[in-house]
């Protein structure tokens, strides 16, 4: 018994060092990732911005005020929305508006695919800009939102932008940690992106050369899984490009905000929808983050368990997660710092008791369960 709990401790120290390892380079990546624009105001790219909207009468009004108040020539970029067969009032909305400002620059497009990758993939075919912003219709943008988006795509010659996504917290308990738990997304994806590694990104806020998506196909989306529409076409801009062609956008201008989801399922709902798109990842600069993440939760959780049967495994139960803690707190210090959100890291410590549960159960769940996402089913 002794050599087996010997073997046990042996093991997480070997996952607790390797996570370790992980989040420290993320960190660097974080604190070395720097943008300076160059406060060029020529404005002469063409964009065109990408919503695919479904069900987002709530939202979509908000949304397109933001984008009409765009410190950007109107005569240079254009608002494609693709209506993915939305059964509320998402369509009439948009029309309305329209109809109302006499806008040249918004087009309504009616989806003939399903999902949001079928919405995104004809409404680049519609687009007329090099230069694709995509965003989500439950956003709130920046009035310089495009213009520093472009500028940092031009600036640095990328063929694929990142940009950072905020949770708004809110005023619950619940919404605060959603809040803190994507500071920690959007410090890896900033943080790997700058170490040469990048392997996450969001489609909440996301730029890319229009030609360069076409011409990789299939391969740009992978339609067979239902989510994914950032990440894989980050993957096929990597295969084809490297890792030169990748930035992040680390300016407080183009930050995307989005509100906290209201409800516990809703957001293991849409949890489980991102990981259900794991099954189609073949880069190891994403499965070995992701594997390594996963154990070292899945063992905290394990010792947890453990601690009731033997007691004197609690201690160590509880110093893997002080471990953790001191781990994760500079990449959530700086990135707090980044969003004007520090007031939230009082809920770091929390977290972490909280986030091994979350982590097993959303992967084992995403890849293994349906999902309903927006009255759909998900497999």
């Amino acid at each position: 018994m002794a050599d087996y709990f010997l073997f046990l401790l042996r093991t997480m120290e070997v996952i607790a060092l390797l996570y370790a390892l992980l989040i420290f380079l993320y960190s660097v990546g974080w604190y070395l990732q720097k943008t300076n624009l160059s406060k060029n105001n020529e404005h002469s790219t063409f964009v065109s911005v990408l919503i695919a909207a479904r069900n987002e009468e709530l939202h979509i009004e908000s949304l397109l005020n933001d984008l009409l108040h765009q410190d950007y020539p109107r005569d240079k970029f254009e608002i494609i929305i693709a209506d993915d067969h939305s059964n509320d009032a998402t369509a009439k909305i948009i029309s309305t508006i329209i109809q109302e400002n006499d806008l040249v620059n918004i087009r309504l497009l009616s989806v003939n695919g399903s999902g949001k990758k079928a919405a995104l993939s004809e409404a680049i075919l519609a687009a007329k800009g090099q230069f694709i912003l995509v965003t989500d219709a439950d956003c709130r943008l920046h009035p310089d939102w495009i213009s520093t988006m472009t500028e940092i795509y031009n600036q640095q010659e990328l063929k694929i932008l990142l940009g950072p996504v905020m949770i708004e917290p809110g005023t619950g308990i619940f919404g605060k940690l959603q809040s803190l738990e994507f500071m920690s997304l959007m410090g890896s994806t900033a943080g790997s992106c700058r170490i040469g590694l990048p392997s996450m990104a969001n489609g909440a806020n996301l730029g890319f050369d229009r030609e360069i998506a076409l011409s990789l196909g299939k391969e740009a989306f992978k339609h067979r899984y239902a989510s994914g529409d950032d990440i894989f076409l980050l993957h096929a801009m990597l295969k084809s490009y490297g890792t030169d062609a990748v930035g992040f956008a680390l300016h407080e201008n183009a930050i995307v905000k989005t509100a906290a989801l209201p409800t516990l399922k809703s957001f293991m709902q849409q949890r489980m929808r991102w990981v259900s798109k794991s099954r189609g990842y073949t880069r190891a600069a994403i499965i070995v983050p992701a594997v390594v993440v996963f154990f070292f939760n899945l063992a905290l959780l394990l010792l947890l368990g453990m601690s009731f049967l033997f007691p004197f495994l609690f201690p160590v139960y509880m110093l893997l997660t002080l471990f953790k803690f001191m781990i994760d707190y500079p990449l959530l210090s700086g990135v707090s710092s980044f969003t004007k959100n520090r007031q939230l890291l009082i809920w770091a410590l929390p977290l972490e008791v909280i986030y091994p549960f979350y982590v097993v159960i959303v992967a084992v769940a995403g890849n293994f369960s349906g999902i309903n996402w927006k009255g759909r089913k998900i497999t």
